[in-house]
């Protein structure tokens, strides 16, 4: 097909290859499945949890939403009669470790180090403009309620993954229940 010269060779319309489609696609599956492999160690599963707590700790905040229990921060371990601190998501840790001032290159001291976290507690002598509230009325970083104490689930209490396997076939059992009923007796 020749295009005329007042056409620009832009506007001309080429005819649409499934084979060359479907060849792009399969590539690009093969592509993202090779870098899915690549990335599931230890270090890519830590940060995409990060990425997920930071999104949804900027969810929480753009709603104006609290995060009383820190699911998306780190929580640090109960020490004492002091509260528990609720660390910002990407800290990997909410304690006073080494390199908790410089988490990813970047001042991290008020959201990182446990112990700055709690000195910036509103109503603690802190200025209002930087204090941290508690974790009822913010996301982290936040202090959590006193009195409380906040751990990680029980390994073998029951979730939704326990009876995962089985979820599949009772549904499907259901639904073919509920398109053909049992003959009346």
């Amino acid at each position: 097909k020749l295009i005329a010269s007042s056409q620009r060779s832009s506007d001309a319309v080429l005819p649409f290859n499934f084979a060359t489609h479907n060849m792009a696609r399969f590539f690009a599956v093969a592509a993202l499945a090779a870098l899915a492999s690549q990335g599931a160690t230890a270090v890519g599963v830590s940060r995409t949890e990060a990425v997920r707590k930071m999104i949804a700790a900027k969810n929480l905040a753009a709603a104006g939403l609290p995060d009383p229990t820190c699911a998306t921060g780190v929580i640090s371990v109960k020490d004492g009669d002091t509260p528990q601190a609720c660390c910002a998501g990407y800290c990997g840790e909410c304690s006073d470790y080494p390199t908790c001032a410089t988490v990813r290159g970047q001042n991290s001291t008020f959201a990182c180090c446990k112990s700055q976290v709690l000195k910036q507690e509103c109503g603690k002598g802190s200025p209002a403009n930087v204090c941290l509230k508690k974790c009822a009325e913010a996301v982290p970083p936040c202090i959590m309620e006193d009195g409380k104490i906040f751990s990680t689930p029980e390994p073998s209490a029951r979730t939704a993954g326990t009876d995962c396997n089985e979820a599949v076939s009772a549904w499907r059992a259901k639904a073919d229940a509920a398109v053909n009923p049992p003959a009346p007796a």
